[in-house]
């Protein structure tokens, strides 16, 4: 029997699971608070199974037009001593290549697939949500309502639906900034050669991705509350980094005085059910494991694959179908969030200590150990590929 599903929220894990549910055939409704879609954003990277599921979707093509170039990363001392220096064709020679790409870049691929089969509704939220026996009845801040088998949540880190809905869940302080930053500005670095400054307390990402634009990306471990980090975004970023080379700093500024940039608090979400009745959490409303995890992108499109794989299996029960979605993610979700903090132990090291653990460490590690570090923690299992429940 097919479903009138309501989708809140645009992004990455809305959009993957519109394009998988509409290919079922069910009715899909998607409202987003933007008033449009825009390509713009900073840079993700979709890796493993997220990019297979979207060869799946017959996407590929269009990804890698939407994709930057990515051949080389050097993680470097702040004095520019190489640490280790890492081919992305070399690491990914028995898994999916990565690919680069601005989060607005793999919405406009997304959205592009599906925006004939589904009902979108821009500066458009839920204002509120009644339980009855078989529906749910659902009212939108147009003024509007509409009856739907299953409402799927996937307004982001900070959801304002799940937050009212939702109770046995916890938003954890991972007490470090994320910055995403992008600069058009001619440069003579070499497009795909990228560098991470590995330091204490802090890391620094510099992607030339094109010959006229660099993209940024900025670890800060902090304690500072979300009101503060936004209202001094600005000099964060410069005096976190005020002591490193003339180079680095005039690039900084740069993206300051020309540049876009984006500076938020990480946090993760643990919800022990990712359900409540038929209201289900999907992507960073659920999950989210972090920038840090380097899964964020993936985990989301493969969690939608997954809800829209058991809304088919249980085409009469829908919340069965939320149940078998609940006990597969659960423990893939603890893995990439344990990996985010291993990953933090590692490449955000809090003292010098740590530090010189870390770079002696990496710096020593031949090419196949490197692979293992950086693959192992990305993988799935073959159940785990194929929804299959333990």
């Amino acid at each position: 029997m097919k479903k009138h599903i309501l989708i809140s929220g645009a992004g990455i894990a809305g959009l993957t699971a519109a394009n998988f549910l509409a290919k079922q055939g069910h009715n899909v409704t998607v409202i987003d608070r933007s008033p449009s879609f825009s390509k713009a954003g900073f840079l993700i990277s979709l890796k493993s199974f997220g990019v297979k599921i979207m060869d799946e979707l017959g996407l590929t093509q269009n990804l890698q037009a939407e994709s930057s170039p990515s051949e080389t990363v050097h993680f470097v001392e702040t004095n520019e001593r190489v640490i280790q220096s890492i081919d992305y064709d070399k690491m990914h020679t028995n898994i999916e290549r990565s690919v680069l790409i601005s989060r607005g870049g793999l919405h406009h691929v997304l959205y592009e697939a599906i925006k004939n089969d589904i009902n979108v509704l821009f500066d458009t939220t839920i204002s509120q949500l009644e339980e009855k026996s078989d529906l749910t009845k659902v009212i939108l801040s147009n003024g509007k309502s509409i009856h739907v088998d299953l409402v799927v949540i996937s307004e982001g880190l900070r959801s304002s639906t799940r937050e009212q809905y939702f109770t046995n869940y916890q938003l954890e302080d991972f007490n470090t900034l994320y910055v995403g930053g992008k600069l058009k500005q001619n440069h003579e670095k070499q497009v795909g050669i990228f560098k991470v400054y590995v330091d204490v307390n802090r890391s620094l990402h510099i992607y030339p991705i094109a010959e006229d634009e660099i993209a940024i990306q900025c670890y800060i471990r902090s304690s500072e509350d979300l009101g503060f980090i936004k209202d001094n975004a600005s000099s964060i970023l410069k005096d976190s980094f005020g002591d490193y080379n003339p180079e680095v700093k005039q690039l900084l500024q740069n993206l300051l005085d020309d540049g876009l940039f984006f500076m938020d608090k990480m946090g993760m979400v643990n919800a022990p059910n990712l359900h409540n009745g038929r209201l289900v959490l999907l992507g960073d409303a659920g999950f989210c494991p972090t920038a840090l995890s380097g899964m964020g992108a993936s985990l989301s499109i493969y969690g939608a694959k997954a809800l829209a794989h058991f809304i088919a299996e249980y085409p009469d029960d829908i919340l069965a179908a939320c149940d078998s979605y609940n006990t597969l993610m659960q423990p893939i979700v603890e893995k990439f969030q344990t990996n985010a903090k291993n990953n933090a132990a590692s490449f955000l090291p809090k003292s010098e200590a740590e530090l010189e653990k870390f770079v002696n460490g990496f710096r020593a590690a031949d090419d196949k150990a490197v692979q293992k570090i950086m693959t192992e923690p990305i993988l799935l299992t073959k159940d785990q590929e194929n929804f299959i429940l333990n």
